[in-house]
């Protein structure tokens, strides 16, 4: 009965692109409880995407499900990810940062090198050109964001020598330099500056002056800030005159 059931949610998903739990439940006259373990097994084949109380159909790429969370920043992403792309030289080995404005570099790369990123949707956006050699570094999977943390990616990370690191952060503060809410994510970009020669933020504008409460790095480690025209200039007057180049997109 329960897999007659599934096969008829997944049609009536294909038909209406997305329904909610409670629209299910009322459908087939049985518990929300019921529906959710309906969903569960369909999701771990791959068949649909479970979302906030609803099914998706076509199930969603961790790429797509990133891009969505850029909102109203997504073009100065874009241009702050399309700038810092210029920066990679043929042949260097670069490390992504997880994130969206890192994905956003990702998708500006044309350039021949090397990638190690612990970003699934960053893979999943290189892996299929040619002229980009990308390696995911494992570890585990972090749904919001789909970052690979912990152990594993850090273990991995020490064995690299790269020639950039392009690095995200959720706060970046002149005081206190950058920071993010999760010590898991935290961890691993100091591994990624402990074996970068050098290091460059991409980060959108509204997230200078913010402060989380763990500092991963100071702007000692930094060279260079790509960021978007909403940089105020006493800000970027201030970060020049600490040694860290601003690029603006």
């Amino acid at each position: 009965m329960s897999s007659e059931r599934q096969d008829e949610i997944q049609w009536l998903l294909q038909e209406h692109g997305n329904l909610t739990v409670t629209e299910l439940a009322k459908r087939f006259n049985v518990s929300e409880m019921t529906i959710r373990r309906d969903l569960k097994n369909l999701a771990a084949l791959g068949l649909i995407q479970r979302e906030h109380g609803r099914a998706i159909y076509p199930p969603v790429l961790p790429t797509e499900i990133l891009m969505m969370s850029m909102g109203e920043a997504e073009r100065e992403k874009a241009r702050i990810g399309h700038l810092a792309a210029t920066l990679i030289a043929e042949g260097d080995s670069v490390i992504l940062d997880a994130g969206t404005t890192t994905l956003g570099v990702a998708q500006a790369l044309t350039t021949k090198c090397t990638v190690i990123t612990n970003s699934i949707p960053i893979a999943g956006v290189l892996g299929n050109r040619n002229e980009i050699t990308v390696l995911l570094t494992g570890g585990e999977v972090q749904g919001k964001n789909f970052a690979l943390v912990g152990p594993m990616t850090r273990s991995v990370l020490k064995g690299f020598n790269a020639d950039k690191l392009f690095l995200g952060a959720t706060g970046v503060a002149i005081e206190r330099g950058l920071s993010t809410a999760n010590m898991l994510e935290s961890e691993v970009k100091q591994e990624m500056l402990k074996v970068a020669k050098e290091v460059i933020l991409v980060a959108h504008s509204a997230k200078i002056g913010q402060i989380y409460f763990h500092t991963f790095a100071r702007w000692d480690s930094i060279q260079t800030l790509v960021t978007d025209s909403g940089l105020e200039e006493a800000t970027r007057d201030k970060l020049i005159s600490m040694g860290v180049k601003v690029l603006l997109a």
